[in-house]
């Protein structure tokens, strides 16, 4: 007997919408057709007038990520939930290695940190130096189940910056054992440089936050890592970029045949930096700032020509954790965006927003949005065919969407342990009903049913085996 069929649904493939239902047993898919002739179930799910997507990954999250002297308010167990919640099947965070650690034994410490997840789970390697001790770690890295790295261009005085010949030693090494690297591309020289002139003016303003990074500060970043990378032979992953500038170095250097890759997030395709204007602008403080609506427009237009694919970057806060630093004065706390503790959450709010600003205001077909929030991400991290798609043989990870439900994003209706969301009040249509992990039902009519500590850690394919 099957364990699970999902009946009358249309499932949402990058390639095509097929009418047709599912039929699960030992937590994979075994076959698509009609229910009357795939067998008896345990259970039957019906899912008429929905769609079945694959599980969404995300592959940019910071839970238990100490920054600025804050832990954040999400474990890997409530922040898988929240994911859940928002029909994430897997996703991806890194190692907390500082300077002077093994960066394979921060690995394994991560994936025992991260074995209470509700969903299944990796971690990118971070590198902030490049000795030959870590170096040499590469291969052992890659053949553990982590295939990519992440290297920070910025935070030289938080002691996490690499610089260049550092970049190149492990970009070089990535490409010898099929590792895919990614940086955050900020230019630390322009940020440093913009900071210190603004303090000086005392320019430190919710609204001034932009101008210490413009998107100039991103597009040298992107720029110089993309040379780096080809003068490596490597290839190259761009986290969270955010600019029309930023993604037009990327289109050419694709043009050219470079093997770069980039993402966005909701908040930089959903907000402008108009909310630092707010009484309470410091809530939409991250790194890097958010931009203006033409840097959104163009960001949209590369997801719609596959330049980009989409994560959420969640790095949940508390309001008391975001503002704790702020300096005071007899008339309460003063604005100062270098001590604002930098982050937006958004794990569980992606999907929605997606729908609604993708899908439903036509920017994004379905299959659309299944290429850049699940397909696309399980290729370029050595998780498909396993993750990814809905065909015979992979995993059984879904979410059902209904296009026609209608809500609106509320704090506390959410569920990430916080008392605010940067989307307080948007209303959207599109919204997961039900959410599926190796093919256990775990949100269910708006009720977590899943079981903490269920999701496995995933042994990632080396990049190279994926293009």
């Amino acid at each position: 007997m099957l364990d699970l069929i999902i009946q009358g649904g249309s499932i949402v493939n990058a390639d095509a919408i097929i009418k047709t239902d599912i039929a699960v047993q030992d937590g994979r898919i075994v076959s698509l057709g009609d229910a009357a002739l795939l067998g008896r179930a345990k259970r039957v799910i019906n899912a008429a007038g929905q769609y079945v997507l694959p599980g969404l990954i995300d592959m940019h999250t910071h839970f238990e990520a100490p920054f600025m002297g804050c832990r954040g308010a999400l474990d890997f167990y409530s922040g898988s939930v929240a994911g859940a919640f928002g029909g994430v099947t897997t996703f991806i965070d890194f190692t907390n290695t500082r300077p002077g650690d093994s960066v394979l034994a921060r690995v394994k410490e991560r994936r025992e940190e991260m074995a209470k997840a509700v969903i299944d789970y990796s971690t990118h390697a971070k590198f902030v130096e490049a000795n030959p001790q870590v170096i040499a770690e590469i291969p052992a890295i890659v053949e553990y189940g982590c295939s990519s790295i992440k290297l920070f261009m910025t935070y030289r005085k938080e002691g996490v910056m690499i610089e260049d010949d550092g970049m190149l030693a492990v970009l070089e090494a990535a490409r010898k054992w099929g590792a895919l690297p990614g940086v955050h591309a900020e230019s630390n020289a322009i940020a440093e440089f913009h900071i210190e002139r603004q303090r000086a003016k005392g320019e430190l303003d919710w609204i001034d936050f932009p101008k210490a990074k413009p998107p100039l500060c991103e597009e040298e970043a992107v720029r110089r890592a993309i040379l780096l990378a080809e003068a490596a032979g490597s290839p190259l992953y761009i986290f969270h970029l955010t600019s029309r500038r930023g993604l037009e170095t990327v289109r050419q250097s694709r043009l050219r045949g470079c093997p770069v890759y980039a993402e966005t997030c909701p908040h930089y395709l959903v907000l402008t930096q108009e909310m630092y204007r707010q009484e309470e602008g410091y809530r939409y403080i991250m790194s890097p700032p958010l931009r203006d609506t033409d840097d959104c427009q163009a960001l949209w237009t590369g997801l719609g020509q596959d330049v980009l694919v989409v994560s959420s970057d969640d790095c949940t806060y508390t309001l008391a954790e975001k503002t704790m630093f702020l300096p005071q004065d007899e008339t309460g706390g003063r604005r100062d965006f270098t001590k604002v503790v930098n982050g937006v959450p958004g794990i569980e709010t992606r999907l929605p927003l997606l729908l609604e600003e993708g899908v439903q205001q036509g920017r994004l077909t379905l299959q659309q949005l299944v290429a850049v929030a699940s397909a696309n991400p399980a290729k370029l991290f050595g998780l498909y065919p396993e993750k990814g798609v809905l065909q015979p043989g992979s995993l059984a990870d879904m979410v059902l969407v209904d296009l026609a439900q209608t809500g609106t994003i509320q704090a506390d209706r959410l569920h990430q342990g916080i008392d605010y969301s940067v989307y307080e009040g948007k209303k959207v249509t599109g919204w997961p009903t039900m959410t599926i992990a190796r093919g256990k039902v775990i949100v269910e009519d708006g009720n977590f049913v899943g079981v903490r500590g269920a999701g496995q850690f995933v042994r990632r394919k080396p990049f190279a085996a994926n293009r």
